[in-house]
Order: C-alpha cells, then sequence, then structure tokens
C-alpha cells in the first residue's frame, strides 16, 4: 500500500488554515490539562482587527504552492495531479470543519463572556449582600458591644447595690440593734445591781424590824410579867381591904354621910376618867392617822391632862377639908379613913395604869401585827419584782431570738437575691453566647440573611425586653430592700417603744422601792416613839413599885 507524498511547504508561507505555529499565546494560568490550549486563542489572530482585510479568495489561492510549482515547472505527472486534488478535498474539509468549529467555540465564547458578565453582576449583588450583611454584623456587634456594657454596667450596678444595701444596711442595722441590745443589757445589769442592792438593803431592814420586833415581843412579854404583879399586888389589896372593911364595918354608918359627898366626886372623877380615857383612844387613832398631828395633840391632851389632874387635885384638896371637918367631928375614924382614901386612890392609879398598861399593850400587839403584815407584803413585793424581772429577762431573750431570726432571714433573702441576680447574668451571658454562635452561622449561611435578621431583630427585642425585665426586676430588688429596711425601722421602734416601757416600769418601781423605804423609815421612827412610850412606862412602873415598896 503507498501513501501519498506530503505536500512541500516553503518557509514564508501563508496559508489561511491556521496561523503559523509559536504565533499564537498560551495561557499559562489557563491551564487544565496536559493539552489544555484555548482553540479560540489559537485562532484569535485571524479574527483580529490588526490582520489585513482578507481578500477575495480566487482559485490561485486554493491552490497549494506544489501545484504551483508544477504549474510553472510543468514536471508533474497526472496521477500527482488527482492526489493534489484529493488533498485539497480533505483540506477544505478540514478547513469547514475547522470552521464550524471555530464558529462553535466563538458562540461558546460569547455565551461564556454572557455567563461570566452574570456571574460578575451575582457576584456583586452578593457581595453588596455581603457588605450589607457585614454592615449588619457590626452593627450587631456593636449591639452586642452595648449590650455587653450595659450588662457590665448592670453587673456593676448591682454589685453596688448588693455591697451598698447588704453590706451597708444589714451591718447598720445590725450595728445599731446590738448597740442597743448592749445598752439594754448593760441598763439591766445595773437595774439587776440597784435591785440585788434594794434587795440586800430590804433585807437588812427586814432584819433589823424582825430584831426590833423581837425587843418589842421581849418588852410586851416584860409588860405581861410586870402586869401580872401589879394583878397580884391588885389581888393583896384587895385582900387588905377586905380585911379594912371587916375592919371598919363598924364605922360604915358614920362614913355613909361622908360617902354621899364621896359619889357625886366619884362621878366627878369617873366622868373625868372616862374624858381621858377618850382622849387616850384619840390620841391612839390619831397616833395612827398622823404622825405630826399627833405630837399637837399629843400636848394638847397633855394639857387637858394636867388641867384634869389639877382639877383632881382641888377636889382632893376639897375632899381633905371636908375630911378634915370630919376628923373635927371624929377623930378616931382619920386614920382609918386616910388609910381608905389612900389605898382607894392607890387602887384608881394601878387600875388606871394596868388600863392604859393593857390598851398599851393592845396597840403593840396590833403594831406588831400590822409591822408583820407589811414585812409579808414587801416579801410579796420583792418576790413579785423578782418574778416581773424574770419575765423581762424572758421578753429580751425572745427579743433577741427574733431579731436574730429576722437578721438570719434578711441574709437568707439577700443570699435568695444575689442567687436570682447571678441566675439572671449567666442567663444573659448564655444568651449574648447563643447570639455570637448565630452570628457565626450567620457567616456561614449567608442565603439566609433575611430570615436570620428578623429573628436576630426578633431576638434582639427579647434581649431588650429581659433588659427591661431585668431593670424591673433590680428596681423591684431595690423596692423590697427599702421596704424591708422601713420594716426593719419599724420594729426598731416597736423595741424601743419597748426599752421605753420597761423603763418606764423600773422607774415605777423605783418609786415604790422609794416609797416603801420612806415608809419602813416611819415605821422605825413610830417604833422609836413606841420604845420611849415603853421607857416611860418602865419608868413610872418603877416609880410605882417603888412606892408600894414604901
Amino acid at each position: 500500500m503507498s501513501f501519498p507524498r506530503a505536500p512541500l511547504k516553503r518557509f514564508n508561507e501563508n496559508i489561511g488554515c491556521a496561523p503559523a505555529p509559536g504565533s499564537y499565546e498560551i495561557k499559562p494560568g489557563a491551564l487544565k490539562g496536559v493539552a489544555s490550549f484555548d482553540r479560540s486563542d489559537r485562532f484569535s489572530h485571524v479574527k483580529a482587527a490588526a490582520l489585513p482585510p482578507p481578500t477575495p479568495t480566487t482559485r490561485s489561492d486554493f491552490m497549494s504552492p506544489v501545484r504551483r510549482t508544477m504549474s510553472v515547472d510543468g514536471l508533474m505527472e497526472g496521477s500527482g495531479v488527482k492526489k493534489e486534488k484529493n488533498g485539497m478535498t480533505v483540506e477544505r474539509k478540514q478547513q469547514k470543519l475547522l470552521e464550524k468549529e471555530i464558529r462553535s467555540l466563538v458562540q461558546q465564547r460569547g455565551e461564556q463572556d454572557r455567563r461570566m458578565l452574570a456571574l460578575e453582576e451575582d457576584l456583586k449583588k452578593v457581595e453588596a449582600k455581603l457588605l450589607a450583611a457585614v454592615r449588619e454584623k457590626t452593627g450587631l456587634s456593636a449591639n452586642v458591644n452595648t449590650l455587653d456594657r450595659q450588662l457590665l454596667e448592670l453587673k456593676k450596678i448591682n454589685e453596688f447595690l448588693k455591697n451598698k444595701v447588704s453590706a451597708d444596711t444589714t451591718k447598720k442595722r445590725i450595728i445599731l440593734l446590738t448597740t442597743e441590745l448592749t445598752e439594754a443589757r448593760n441598763s439591766l445589769d445595773a437595774k439587776n445591781k440597784e435591785l440585788k442592792v434594794l434587795q440586800i438593803n430590804t433585807e437588812g431592814q427586814v432584819k433589823a424590824l424582825e430584831t426590833d420586833l423581837k425587843a418589842a415581843r421581849a418588852t410586851v412579854k416584860s409588860l405581861k410579867d410586870r402586869n401580872k404583879d401589879l394583878e397580884d399586888l391588885h389581888h393583896a389589896t384587895k385582900r387588905q381591904n377586905e380585911e379594912l372593911e371587916n375592919e371598919n364595918a363598924r364605922l360604915h354608918g358614920v362614913i355613909r354621910e361622908l360617902r354621899e359627898e364621896i359619889t357625886v366626886l366619884e362621878g366627878y372623877l369617873d366622868t373625868a376618867n372616862d374624858q381621858i380615857q377618850d382622849l387616850h383612844l384619840k390620841l391612839r387613832e390619831k397616833t395612827v392617822e398622823n404622825s405630826q398631828s399627833q405630837m399637837e395633840k399629843v400636848k394638847h391632851l397633855e394639857t387637858d391632862l394636867e388641867q384634869r389632874t389639877i382639877e383632881l387635885e382641888t377636889t382632893q384638896i376639897v375632899l381633905g377639908q371636908k375630911e378634915e371637918e370630919a376628923n373635927k367631928f371624929k377623930q378616931e375614924l382619920q386614920a382609918s379613913k386616910e388609910a381608905l382614901l389612900e389605898v382607894e386612890t392607890r387602887l384608881k392609879n394601878q387600875e388606871l395604869e394596868l388600863k392604859s398598861s393593857q390598851s398599851s399593850v393592845s396597840d403593840m400587839e396590833e403594831q406588831m401585827h400590822s409591822a408583820d403584815q407589811e414585812v409579808q407584803e414587801s416579801h410579796a413585793t420583792v418576790c413579785q419584782q423578782e418574778a416581773e424581772l424574770a419575765r423581762l429577762r424572758g421578753v429580751l431573750r425572745r427579743t433577741e431570738k427574733e431579731l436574730d431570726e429576722r437578721v438570719a432571714h434578711l441574709e437568707q433573702r439577700c443570699l435568695f437575691s444575689e442567687e436570682d441576680r447571678s441566675k439572671t447574668q449567666e442567663e444573659g451571658m448564655r444568651r449574648v453566647e447563643e447570639l455570637k454562635a448565630e452570628l457565626i452561622v450567620l457567616k456561614e449561611a449567608r442565603k439566609e440573611d433575611q430570615n436570620r435578621q428578623t429573628a436576630l431583630q426578633q431576638e434582639h427585642a427579647a434581649l431588650t425586653e429581659e433588659l427591661t425585665k431585668e431593670k424591673d426586676l433590680v428596681d423591684s430588688l431595690t423596692v423590697l430592700v427599702e421596704q424591708e429596711r422601713e420594716e426593719s425601722e419599724e420594729r426598731l421602734r416597736q423595741l424601743k417603744d419597748e426599752m421605753e416601757e420597761v423603763l418606764g416600769e423600773l422607774t415605777l418601781l423605783e418609786e415604790q422601792e422609794l416609797r416603801r423605804q420612806e415608809t419602813t423609815e416611819s415605821r422605825q421612827e413610830e417604833i422609836q416613839r413606841l420604845q420611849e412610850g415603853n421607857d416611860e412606862l418602865e419608868k413610872q412602873l418603877s416609880d410605882t413599885r417603888a412606892l408600894f415598896e414604901r
């Protein structure tokens, strides 16, 4: 099988099929494979405007140079001409195919350019969207930063309010309450010391009163013994009187005349004795009522007694005169009459002294009973004071316990409020982190920017609402703190009122104790006066004994 000979080509021939090799440019950046050159670029020089316009093709142009040389030289044979014709047809077919390919490539290039323009427009739109998204992102980041700043400011405000409210108010309240409690305790200790001193004083006074009572009882016993002695003497004198009456029965006839006068004088003496007894009773009643008025009335009564004694003396003088007259009539009966008169006067005086001593003894017994009752009352009052002190101590302990419970309750409330604030802060931080995550998702998913922007706006509104809620919570917490302050102030006022009431009760107790001291002093003075009266009575009894012994 024979192959046709290849046509000869010269170095300066211009063939219209394709440019010479090396005339097209290879794009190094557009290489895609082993033979990845662009055909449209290869044939772009043919289409360029720099080339000369195509001349009208003639038949001679389509003739190969070999053919031309053959025609010129006339050296080729007929078989070579046929082969050349076949080669020309093949080349024409190839040229047509290449033209079709070029047209298709040009169309593809136009379509690619259109696509590139559309893609560039899409890229511009996407870049605009990206710029808008970046702007929105920057705005949202700025909003997030502002929200972070607001959260930090709220944290600082919350911490400041915590420190200011919990530290200042609670500490001040606790310090004030502790100072008030210490003052109350100190005052109670002072009052307890004063009450102890008063109890010691009252016990000493009670002991002194008991000793005085014992002494008074001893004096009463001695007076009773003396009264018994006087009664014995009275019985003895009665016996002597009976003997004298038996002896002087004979002289009654003469004495009857004088008895009439003596009866008149005795009636006068009885009235005087009744008046004296009334005066003694008045003196006793008035001594019980008023001590100062007693002295004045005693003086008046003493003057009355002196007057009555003077009257008695005058009556005795009258009787003496009459006795002298009787002695003139009957000298024998003078001695008997004088003895009888002396015995009768002694008996009367003894009876009066017995009555006065019995009345004084009864008064002393009544005073002793009253003193015993007063001592019992003082013991009862001391017991009542001790019970009241125990009650006040219990009340103070209860108040201390209530204050401790209230302080613990306030601390628990503060802890709960701090936990709520920490929870709200953690939720805010979580939400901020969620927003950041959503921003990262926005970077990744750019197609859903609008929907996510709306979602972000909604979430931003929710965050603003939550911030307003947190502000409302802070306001409510401040209101609660103010309410707790008011409640604590009211409680402090109540405690102050209770302390004032306790102090008022203590002042009343002190006044009662002062009154009791005054009463005890007055009673001591009365006891001294009674002792002085007893001493006077003892002196009188000693005088009477001396008279009897004579």
